[in-house]
């Protein structure tokens, strides 16, 4: 049987090797029949039962996982648990069962049918993400109504990859990791709570693999890539022996790497470089602090927003950021203003479909459009500063004027709370990020009116070469090493500094060895990224001077090509990063160097 190479999403980084476990439960069969009157209240107290009972299930659940992977891991479980005592998805079923005069199994069911739906019209993966919880809730819930309960993975009798169409999260937290050497799924996303729980287990996983169940069959040998988001089914006899070799290889650099979490981030001439992680979600914070964060440079703040069908109040946003800052303290906490496109809040808003969203109505554009929703979530930002390491960064920032209107907001929100009484920090930092070129083009004004620039390379990188990264198409021109990105970050840098502000980087770029041994040269203050990113920078930032930093980075400034510039920045990174990292980004992909060209492709998300 020849080899096949299936292209996906990373989930969990790691190389796993194993036969296949195909994982494919049987939807429960719902009793679609009609009930009389007088079977109307036993069914609703049938109904009230089940969840009650599914409640004490998931409770077991979030302690088996706290005692696994800690408590920041199992308040996942929370969310499942609210959003089991949400009316939005109890009261529509217990009127069907009411009116409509069905089973509670029938009514529950059509309930989540209008959840899905909604969940499905979202495009945006991280948004995506969420519809696995509510389908963790369904899939509980149905199967106790229906007198049938969950499989949860239990048949595994021996190690194995299980391939499935998605995991929920209680599906991904009952794993033996014994047992369980990594997973491939059809849907899901790197931001997905299995892949989170995934990434706490250290259990490889590759998500989004389109057609996986059709091309595998139990007993298959299979690679899990979760670094690149590669699947390999029946891998020749080349393959396999290579990546056994290289799943070796990890183990070794893992242990060594960790031996500098606790090392400061300082060149050999003394330069110390603030590195912080990157967070989706208040249970990553002990995920960044596992590998050596100095705080949290980038905290998204979308999922409050996207957890429940309504507007989060502001003394839930209150609560979630005065909570994280307590556990990030005494490191500073970078809370992003949210960074959502209307299509995203359907629930608030009657959004129409615009050509391209991502050039749209989202982020600060959305916020200075609809100032109360702005204003309740910067008050909130305030009253959560009054611990004392809050910082507040403004997204999708396009110029002057903007910004000053973003101030403004602001500024109504802190004389609100200063009438009220209400402490908070009134030094808090403001910052912007710069991802769009025309802020990089006016950054001298911008540092102005802020204490601290973030770059955001991901989206600036696109934007400035005009290139869809989900266009295989055009995908190839997306580069971080375009001299043009390079020039346009370097100015961005000195703009910055000559109003005396710190100038960071987040994004893809700052968790690469390669590319960071430029931005330091180009004279970058801090680095913010995913978390398991960090040792690597960490080491390499470590092996340099400053000096010799700045003499590659000008050199860089005067290559012409990206092939250029990247085969010098090889011949020139310390041998021993070079020789100890998993994966450099520098080394040819093992899927090109086999000749294998992946079957499906899917953009990965970062």
């Amino acid at each position: 049987m020849s080899m096949k190479c299936l292209q996906g999403i990373q989930g969990s980084s790691g190389i796993a090797v194993g036969p296949v476990y195909i994982h494919d439960p049987e939807d429960p069969l719902i009793d679609y029949r009609r009930i009389s009157e007088g079977e109307v209240d036993s069914e609703i107290q049938r109904f009230q039962f089940t969840l009650a009972q599914v409640a004490d299930d998931l409770k077991a659940t979030r302690t088996q996982v706290e005692e696994k992977l800690g408590r920041d891991h199992a308040q996942i479980f929370d969310s499942h648990l609210l959003m089991l005592e949400d009316a939005a998805l109890r009261d529509p079923t217990l009127d069907a069962i009411r009116t409509s005069r069905v089973t509670a199994e029938y009514a529950f069911w059509q309930t989540f049918q209008t959840v899905r739906r909604q969940f499905d019209s979202i495009q945006d993966e991280f948004y995506r993400a969420r519809r696995a919880d509510i389908l963790d809730i369904e899939k509980r819930v149905l199967a106790k109504l229906c007198q049938r309960e969950d499989e949860l993975l239990v048949r595994i009798t021996g190690e194995a990859i299980v391939i499935a169409h998605d995991l929920t999260p209680s599906d991904t937290a009952h794993m033996d990791c014994d047992q369980v050497l990594g997973f491939i799924t059809e849907v899901g996303g790197s931001t997905s709570h299995a892949a989170i729980i995934a990434r706490g287990l250290e259990i490889p996983a590759v998500l989004g693999v389109e057609g996986a169940l059709s091309s595998a069959k139990p007993g298959d040998m299979a690679i899990v890539d979760g670094r690149r988001g590669l699947a390999f089914l029946n891998p020749d006899h080349e393959t396999l022996a290579r990546y056994q070799a290289e799943a070796r290889r990890l183990e070794e650099i893992k242990a060594g790497l960790l031996t500098f979490k606790e090392m400061p981030a300082v060149t050999l001439d003394g330069l110390r470089v603030s590195l912080q992680g990157n967070i989706e979600l208040p249970e990553e914070v002990l995920t960044a602090a596992t590998y050596g964060a100095e705080g949290i440079g980038l905290y998204r703040t979308e999922y409050l927003y996207l957890m429940s069908p309504r507007l989060p109040t502001e003394e839930k946003q209150v609560e979630a950021y005065g909570k994280l800052a307590r556990e990030v303290s005494p490191d500073p906490l970078v809370i992003r203003t949210l960074d959502l496109g209307g299509d995203k809040l359907s629930y608030v808003f009657h959004h129409t479909n615009e050509m391209n969203p991502f050039l749209g109505w989202r982020a600060i554009r959305l916020c200075l459009a609809n100032r109360d929703l702005f204003r309740s979530q910067l008050r909130a930002i305030l009253k959560a500063s009054a611990e004392g390491n809050v910082r507040i960064m403004f997204p999708l920032i396009s110029g002057v004027e903007e910004l000053i209107e973003a101030k403004s907001v602001l500024d109504e929100a802190r004389e609100d709370l200063k009438k009220e009484g209400v402490p908070f920090d009134e030094s808090c930092k403001i910052g912007a990020m710069i991802e769009v070129p025309s802020a990089a083009m006016v950054a001298d004004q911008l540092a102005e009116e802020v204490d601290f620039f973030s770059i955001g390379t991901n989206d600036l990188i696109q934007y400035t070469i005009a290139v869809d990264r989900g266009n295989k198409r055009v995908a190839y021109l997306y580069d971080p090493f375009h001299p043009g990105v390079l020039r346009m970050i370097k100015s961005v840098v000195d703009a910055g500094h000559a109003q005396n502000i710190p100038v960071s980087v987040c994004g893809e770029m700052a968790g690469d060895p390669l590319s960071a041994l430029l931005l330091l040269g180009l004279g970058v203050d801090g680095f913010s990224m995913s978390p398991r990113a960090l040792p690597e920078i960490k080491r390499t930032i470590r092996s340099v001077t400053r000096e010799d930093a700045n003499l590659i980075s000008n050199h860089v400034l005067s290559l012409r090509t990206r092939v250029e510039i990247q085969s010098y920045l090889q011949d020139v990174l310390p041998a021993e990063v070079r020789q100890a990292l998993p994966d450099p980004l520098y080394l040819c992909l093992e899927s090109e160097s086999l000749d294998v060209e992946p079957e499906s492709k899917r953009e990965t998300s970062l």
